[in-house]
């Protein structure tokens, strides 16, 4: 029964996406456009080159010949470098290729969700021109990812000797660029898709300003923070933000859910944006305060 009520849901929802397609087709192609120029100038630059990067070191299973474990401080660190949904297309691909256990993977799943730092630091600090709120925001998350990391990092024996690849550079970086492409390609549809949901319920929807900006985030991301300019208060506008990057929007759970393809992993994953989220909110009060 619950499947079948989703399943209506979903149906209801894309006959509305296509009626108000032909009702009003411009409305949709502009946020169409819109959002993929946004996509491929701030995001897509980013987000290829790393996970190319990472891929290539996987492949060549640069882990295993270094001689302590390092896969957790690994991902840490590459998907605070590129941002979200890196850490859950790292954790996988590491579990893929043996370098971790599944029991590792499910604790690092739940540390590695990180806002990309150019674009806190740049577009949300245009948004908010407050530079040092920014830095807080950036440190909240970073810092509260780190919590989880400390309490819940385990060590890691599924690799006991080295393995070297064979193949040679050319096929490993046809088969990284692929790879990293279709994530993109799954990152930018699902985003893309939750957008246009957002803009038409709230364009054709009067909404308080407050719960125009809360349901554009729940939906997609990146419209949630843009739409924080309707209000002038900078430290709700900072809250809202906040709140979008640490649990993240529907959006950013489904890539999340398609890209784990494992509903264990994606349990540990709601456990940490919970936990996270709130620790974030704690860290970001007491930064406030500080100064």
């Amino acid at each position: 029964m619950k499947k079948t009520y989703k399943t209506i849901l979903i149906l209801v929802t894309l006959i509305i996406i296509l009626l108000l397609y032909f009702i009003n087709s411009e409305f949709i192609i502009n946020n169409f456009l819109d959002y993929t120029k946004l996509f491929y100038t701030k995001l897509f630059p980013v987000s290829f080159i790393f996970f190319v990067f990472s891929t290539l070191l996987i492949e060549y299973k640069i882990l295993d010949i270094i001689p302590i474990n390092i896969s957790n401080i690994y991902v840490f660190i590459l998907s605070l470098i590129s941002g979200f949904p890196s850490g859950a297309k790292y954790t996988k691909d590491l579990l893929n290729k043996g370098n971790i256990t599944k029991e590792i993977a499910s604790h690092i799943i739940m540390y590695s969700h990180f806002p990309n730092p150019l674009f806190i630091l740049g577009s949300v600090n245009i948004l908010l021109n407050n530079k040092l709120l920014c830095i807080k925001l950036l440190l909240s998350i970073i810092l509260s990812n780190f919590i989880i990391f400390l309490f819940t990092k385990k060590n890691n024996n599924s690799n006991n000797h080295i393995i070297v690849y064979q193949n040679n550079f050319s096929k490993v970086l046809n088969n990284s660029i692929i790879s990293s492409l279709k994530v993109i390609l799954l990152i930018y549809g699902t985003s893309i898709f939750y957008y246009l949901i957002s803009c038409i319920i709230t364009k054709y929807i009067q909404l308080n300003p407050y719960i125009y900006i809360l349901i554009s985030g729940t939906f997609d991301l990146t419209k949630g923070i843009f739409s924080t300019s309707i209000i002038n208060n900078n430290l709700y506008k900072a809250l809202f933000i906040l709140f979008f990057t640490s649990f993240g929007s529907i959006s950013i759970h489904m890539q999340i859910k398609s890209i784990l393809e494992d509903t264990f992993l994606y349990k540990s994953f709601i456990k940490g944006r919970i936990i996270g989220t709130i620790l974030s909110f704690i860290i970001f009060i007491i930064l406030i305060n500080i100064s």
